[in-house]
């Protein structure tokens, strides 16, 4: 079984940097062909992968099993085709889950994003919660975890379309957690 798994991972690896290599030469070409010079527009490049890989690729932490796994902006604008303004302004009106580290670093959970959106009817909720009183890492805890009053795991029952129910509990904890 392990074995198995390992041909897949080994597989994955291999078509996501084939693609990523076609992909990177078509702008190579094209930066090339405009008379710019590639590395001062795109750095080095392990540079180059690094940045990509963390813009995509999943950060490794111990919140991962509740609330993670996290992206960093640069993932929310691939995932969503916006920009990094656009990311900011979303994430400041609670559009978007946005979660700060000790650091100062904004990440977001994965699980928001489905199908190049966020997923329907989640805006409305996190909406609800202020981000001067309640910080994301409550609401992703909330969002995440069993909920007496639903019965439920909140996001659970969003993904199941039980957006009316979800909200009006929503509303219910950001009252409770404001007072």
């Amino acid at each position: 079984m392990a074995e198995a798994q390992r041909g897949d991972e080994s597989e994955f690896v291999q078509r996501a940097a084939n693609r990523f290599a076609k992909r990177l030469r078509v702008i190579v070409d094209r930066y090339q062909r405009e008379g710019r010079a590639v590395r001062d527009l795109l750095g080095e490049p392990e540079d180059l992968a690094d940045r990509a890989l963390l813009a995509q690729a999943p950060l490794a932490s111990p919140w991962d099993e509740l609330i993670g796994p996290f992206l960093r902006s640069e993932g929310v604008q691939a995932r969503l085709h916006i920009s990094r303004q656009a990311v900011a302004a979303k994430a400041a009106r609670r559009r978007l889950l946005r979660v700060f580290t000790s650091d100062g670093v904004a990440l977001f959970p994965a699980w928001q994003f489905s199908e190049g959106a966020v997923v329907r009817g989640l805006a409305p909720i996190l909406a609800l919660f202020s981000e001067d009183i309640v910080d994301g890492w409550t609401v992703a805890g909330w969002l995440r975890t069993q909920d007496p009053e639903l019965g439920g795991v909140p996001f659970e029952l969003l993904l199941a379309g039980e957006v009316d129910r979800v909200q009006s509990v929503a509303r219910s904890a950001a009252r409770s957690l404001a007072a």
